[in-house]
């Protein structure tokens, strides 16, 4: 459990921190609809437009369709001190430990997402890691990078230069890390990695030889990609992402309202 430190009052939150307050406590709920959780474990965090020092991340103890705006547990990056108006908040300290140096050493990152769902789990204990083999699967060729399975010591050192120029980073026989430039990025990049652990899964159950497009094409495709991701209204976009209203829409149907305080 963390140490915590001084609390602000309600009325001192900023706009940006009840927004990303929101779209955080939605991605929970996005994961665990779609079933990618592991009872009270894993973890996603989020820094807040504006603050250079803090991030936002699931309190300990809580399934994830227990998570709101509200609960989420306000983190101070540098030391790992709660800073939330919540006296009982505390963290897993696995959570500081993962996201902080990351999110401290990259700039350019607002959400990282740690899960091992059973397909993700296949994946980073296979030798070979993720295999081109599959569309989706394609658009992460040159995006990511391999941590060695290993606690303490020089670990958090190790996954920073892990992450040195990469969004996802599958941490060997453990599960994976997506990074997002916001949150709705890395909803997208956990949806698409899925699917292509997924896929991935199922050839090598079937045991018969894979195809693979060609160099030239792999390359071309990656490019695609990058581009899809940079597009107008697309993951990466401040203003706006289609997928991401999608999946608020599905969370409405849902009767899961992230625009409203919980009493």
């Amino acid at each position: 459990m963390a140490s915590v430190a001084a609390r602000p009052a309600v009325d001192e939150m900023s706009e940006a921190e009840r927004r990303t307050r929101c779209d955080l406590a939605a991605l929970y709920r996005l994961v665990d609809h779609h079933g990618w959780i592991d009872l009270i474990y894993n973890h996603i965090s989020a820094k807040i437009p504006g603050e250079r020092d803090t991030y936002l991340v699931n309190p300990y103890g809580l399934l994830y369709d227990e998570v709101t705006p509200d609960n989420l547990v306000k983190v101070r990056l540098s030391d790992g001190a709660i800073i939330d108006r919540n006296a009982d908040a505390q963290t897993n300290v696995a959570a500081h430990d993962l996201h902080a140096p990351v999110l401290a050493a990259r700039d350019d990152l607002q959400c990282l997402a740690h899960v091992h769902t059973p397909a993700i789990l296949a994946v980073s204990a296979m030798a070979q890691g993720l295999l081109p083999a599959t569309q989706t699967a394609i658009g992460f060729i040159g995006r990511v990078g391999y941590h060695d399975y290993g606690f303490g010591g020089d670990a958090c050192e190790r996954l920073v230069r892990d992450f040195e120029g990469k969004d996802t980073v599958i941490l060997r026989n453990h599960g994976v890390m997506i990074a997002g430039r916001t949150i709705a990025e890395a909803y997208v990049q956990l949806h698409n990695f899925q699917m292509a652990c997924e896929a991935q899964v199922m050839l090598m159950a079937a045991g018969s030889e894979l195809q693979y497009p060609s160099q030239e094409i792999l390359d071309a495709q990656a490019k695609g990609f990058g581009q899809w991701l940079d597009r107008p209204g697309g993951p990466r976009d401040p203003a706006g992402c289609l997928e991401w209203d999608a999946a608020l829409r599905l969370l409405a149907r849902k009767g899961v309202d992230f625009h409203e305080r919980s009493a």
